[in-house]
């Protein structure tokens, strides 16, 4: 507890201290008073061919202004109106993750006004996103290189890039952050007019210095909330509060603050999908899938008008992944195939290593639906994959597929495997990233392992106990029904293997993760059937086949054979 009341003090004392100071929120933008200067030459992306893997002629592709993305008035130095409408739709687009049209829009400010300094910043934080640090300091370079075009707020701007850079090279270095944080909080004393320093403020406040509002604190949450108090229509703060009421599983606040992102930006594909994972927390899957759907319609029509490929935009296979996630919810396994297949083929232009991610849903949902026939080859495949990820993933669906079939040392052989290419995994990349992604998959497995062999028990349910109580500590939209799917399959396994008691430990877990679920009624039922409590199966055996009343006809089938439980 005193560690996590350091950590939010700051920036709350920051807000006590600027109390009574208030932001313009006028709906017109106002140029900043600064003497006129000719042109400087226009360098695209310090002729470098691609950053973050996108290649530089897609970053620097024309684009028109729209309406409705999510701007917001940003005052700038910057006398050419065309420009500043850019700018601001640039960081609507920063502050709504779709990287591509935010670097469009920045380079296309920059295409009207050469020395307009906040456009360099701008992109300068959009390729630390696009993890390209290289050329996020080549861009704060540039800023720096015309900062006698530039306001004193502007300048602070720029300071700001080297030091979250100087902390972003050295992310495990504490002190670099506290002082990144203390550059950010001094600039919002000199300048509280400003919400992009107090968004920036709160980004601050992350783990990392590498913060762009998905993994807020409490103390986050205080400025994000200030903000809202002068200028309670700025999309940026209700986005960056959605992410972190989840963090703190406080889902109900999370949809307000979803609800409100989506009416401000209806056209940005990011803020739809941002209200869909709450509605989705809270039991309205089905106006999840809706706002999804929309997502998806918003992002496609955006690659074919556009012409570019899907894979340069991250957001899409998250998009598809999680509606994906949201038809095997309601049973939909058809419509769920399809995404989940797309996700599959689609190619990373970075991080090669992380390619498992992309693919190991096709095969896991196939096996979920007793397909093992057709995953099984997939599994093969992956097993002999270029990265280390896909070849640990292809070895764990194997020894998946044996365990089903009680097939236990063929399952063993598999973890092995998977264990031994995970240490080569672990030798080429970053470890934080494959402790949360990767890791966890082959010590599932080997608990499951353990749970399935009488001499190895005790063991398979105290690991099984650390995973359900992992799943329930997620709270990220992926993550959480993830999470979900996983319990199911706990609950299911221990009533296959006929462990009574467990299995109604487990069926509690899940209906405290989700009761909204249909597949937490049907587990419900089942347990209720070993009591021998017939009024209270049928009750909840007819709600699961409400919850799933679009579900495929197989998927039915599987679930509700005549054959008793």
């Amino acid at each position: 507890m005193k560690r996590l009341y350091a950590y939010s003090f700051l920036p709350i004392l920051l807000i006590a201290v600027l109390a009574g100071k208030f932001f313009n929120t006028e709906k017109q933008s106002a140029p900043e008073p600064i003497t006129p200067t000719p042109d400087v030459p226009y360098a695209p992306i310090c002729g470098m061919a691609s950053v973050g893997g996108i290649p530089s002629s897609l970053l620097q592709q024309a684009v028109a202004l729209r309406s409705d993305v999510g701007q917001y008035p940003t005052p700038t130095s910057t006398k050419n109106p065309k420009a500043q409408a850019y700018f601001e739709q640039g960081m609507a687009y920063l502050h709504g993750y779709s990287l591509v049209e935010a670097a469009r829009s920045f380079h296309e400010a920059l295409k009207y006004d050469s020395t307009f300094v906040m456009a360099h910043v701008g992109l300068s934080r959009l390729y630390i996103q696009l993890e390209d640090n290289k050329a996020a300091l080549k861009a704060a370079e540039t800023a720096k290189s015309l900062s006698k075009y530039a306001s004193e707020r502007e300048k602070a701007h720029i300071d700001l890039r080297f030091a979250q850079l100087k902390a972003v090279d050295s992310l495990s270095n504490q002190k670099l952050l506290n002082d990144y944080r203390s550059k950010v909080n001094g600039a919002v004393k000199r300048f509280p007019t400003d919400p992009e320093l107090w968004l920036l403020s709160g980004n601050s406040y992350e783990k990392f210095a590498t913060g762009r509002g998905q993994g807020s604190s409490t103390g986050s949450i205080a400025i994000y909330e200030k903000i809202l108090q002068f200028a309670p229509e700025h999309p940026a703060a209700h986005h960056y509060l959605i992410h972190a009421y989840e963090g703190m599983s406080d889902y109900s606040e999370a949809l307000k603050h979803g609800k409100a992102y989506a009416r401000l930006a209806p056209n940005l594909a990011h803020a739809l999908h941002m209200y869909a994972h709450d509605l989705m927390k809270t039991g309205d899957v089905d106006s999840a899938i809706s706002e999804m759907k929309q997502t998806d319609a918003i992002e496609r029509s955006l690659y074919t008008s556009e012409k570019y490929d899907p894979m340069y935009d991250w957001h899409h296979i998250h998009n598809i992944s999680l509606l994906a996630l949201c038809y095997q919810y309601q049973g939909r396994i058809q419509e769920a195939e399809r995404l989940v297949r797309e996700r599959f083929e689609i190619k990373r232009p970075i991080n090669q290593e992380r390619t498992f991610y992309n693919k190991m849903g096709y095969p896991t949902l196939l096996i979920t639906q007793n397909r093992d026939g057709e995953a099984a080859p997939i599994a093969e495949d992956m097993t002999k994959g270029k990265t280390p990820g896909e070849r640990v993933i292809g070895h764990y669906l194997l020894g998946m597929i044996a365990l089903k079939k009680n097939q236990l040392e063929p399952a063993r052989a598999s973890l092995k495997a998977a264990q031994t290419e995970l240490v080569e995994a672990k030798k080429i990349a970053q470890t934080d990233w494959l402790n949360a992604w990767l890791d966890p998959h082959p010590k599932f497995l080997a608990a499951l392992l353990a749970l399935h062999d009488p001499a190895d028990r005790e063991k398979g349910l105290a690991d099984i106990r650390k995973f359900q109580a992992s799943a329930r500590d997620q709270t990220g939209p992926d993550p959480w029904i993830e999470a979900l799917f996983q319990l199911e399959m706990i609950a299911q396994v221990a009533y296959q293997l006929k462990l009574n008691d467990f299995a109604e430990e487990a069926t509690k877990v899940l209906a405290e993760h989700d009761p909204y679920y249909p597949g937490t009624h049907l587990a419900l039922a089942r347990i209720a059937d070993l009591k021998g409590d017939k009024p209270t199966a049928e009750r909840e055996r007819q709600l699961a086949r409400q919850g799933w009343s679009k579900a495929d006809a197989v998927f039915l089938t599987q679930n509700f054979s005549k054959k008793k439980p």
